[in-house]
């Protein structure tokens, strides 16, 4: 059906396959759900083909059955600490004269943007638009349609290792699924958590994921700055599991039941049971030691956060702060202490309620970039969104991907 539009949100501890039906208003109704814990990655990247491709495969099922309908196509998030972003201008002469800027004047700017040197083992996942200068007018948003010779765009490029990049879509497509367009992460968390005043105005995504945390920084509707940290909720459970000598499942379990961020808000008799190595049987831990082993990597995590939103040059200019996304932002106590460490507002962000179809348990921080994904796909189906950067890298990659295999 030419309606459906699916997403594939690849994760470090689970794969989620959304997929919604597109409504006569460009809208979106989620029809099925799909997911596995993630096997075969490692911080968002792949490590081992055959495990990922399995697991992405079971969730693919699942969705396709709860449809009725298989995945011709499909958004795909993209993530890992091989992600990096740079700035870049292009400029094109303006060719439609008196009828005024058109979309092909659009694609030849963000075309000479894309004319960088980058190395030759990277490739180019996203080339966003900032702002736009026709002629000497700056700041424009929206050229399409104005008058003038000359057409210059201040764009944001997102690049990924080409070897991670060409793994992650040899996954998908073992499953006869085409990848419509990689998405970064946070990009897509985005259009699922932010509003059009926070996107405006000044905001930072921060999608506390299990091996990473991906940050985007939207400035006057568009991303300024986007950035991959190498630590995430898995880094809070292994301080718990080497804190109490636990197995890893065993303090993710701890960390889920009974984490939180403020140890001094709990009652010194408030006791959980652990299960640790050896043959001792359970053993009695106050709760609030366990949240202060959690406190520590969050505040590091908040610590790597603000580091990186100063470097940006943009810290100044955050009136709608920082809001939290992802499956470790469910937390208890995640706003209390960002606002006490960033000194700015913060909320955690779950998907938009306004998604037709969203069960209670889309409506969770965990999945705000399979949400995304969808929102992204129903912009990019609709034209509101030029897509200009996919077919470049998927060629590429495709080239990449027929040079390992044997003649």
């Amino acid at each position: 059906m030419s309606n459906l539009i699916a997403g594939i949100d690849v994760g470090t501890t689970k794969v989620c396959v959304l997929i919604g039906e597109l409504t006569s208003d460009d809208a979106i109704h989620i029809v099925a759900v799909g997911q596995a814990p993630s096997r075969g990655l490692r911080r968002g990247v792949v490590v081992n083909i055959s495990e990922a491709t399995a697991a992405i495969g079971q969730a693919v099922e699942q969705a396709e059955a709860a449809a009725g309908h298989s995945i011709g196509s499909a958004f795909v998030s993209v993530a890992g600490s091989h992600i990096a972003s740079l700035s870049s201008r292009g400029v094109a002469p303006v060719s439609r004269g008196q009828r005024g800027i058109g979309q092909e004047d659009i694609s030849r700017a963000l075309d000479a943007a894309r004319a960088v040197p980058i190395p030759h083992n990277r490739e180019i996942i996203h080339t966003l638009a900032r702002s736009w200068t026709v002629d000497e007018q700056q700041g424009i948003r929206d050229p399409i349609g104005m008058h003038g010779f000359r057409l210059e765009v201040d764009a944001h490029l997102i690049t990924g290792a080409a070897s991670s990049i060409a793994n992650l879509v040899s996954c998908v497509t073992a499953h006869d699924i085409e990848v419509d367009e990689l998405v970064l992460g946070p990009l897509a968390a985005g259009e699922a958590v932010l509003t059009a005043a926070e996107r405006d105005m000044g905001v930072v995504v921060a999608d506390i994921g299990g091996g990473t945390t991906d940050v985007a920084l939207f400035l006057e509707n568009a991303l300024y700055h986007t950035v991959v940290l190498d630590v995430g909720g898995n880094n809070l459970t292994q301080d718990v599991a080497v804190m109490l000598h636990a197995p890893f499942k065993i303090a993710e379990a701890l960390k889920v039941r009974h984490g939180h961020l403020q140890p001094a808000s709990l009652r010194p008799d408030d006791i959980v049971q652990v299960s640790p190595f050896g043959d001792q049987g359970q053993t009695s831990v106050p709760r609030a030691f366990l949240a202060e082993v959690l406190e520590a990597r969050a505040e590091e995590i908040l610590e790597s956060l603000l580091r990186e939103v100063k470097r940006s040059g943009y810290d100044g200019l955050l009136p709608a702060g920082i809001v939290l996304t992802g499956g470790t932002a469910q937390l208890p106590g995640w706003m209390e202490i960002s606002r006490q460490y960033l000194q700015l507002p913060v909320r955690i962000g779950s998907p938009r309620s306004n998604i037709s179809g969203l069960r209670e348990e889309l409506r969770s921080p965990m999945y705000a970039t399979s949400v995304g994904l969808l929102l992204w796909g129903a912009k990019q189906h609709g034209g509101s969104r030029p897509r200009t950067a996919a077919l470049p890298w998927l060629e590429r990659v495709w080239q990449w991907l027929r040079n390992l295999m044997p003649g």
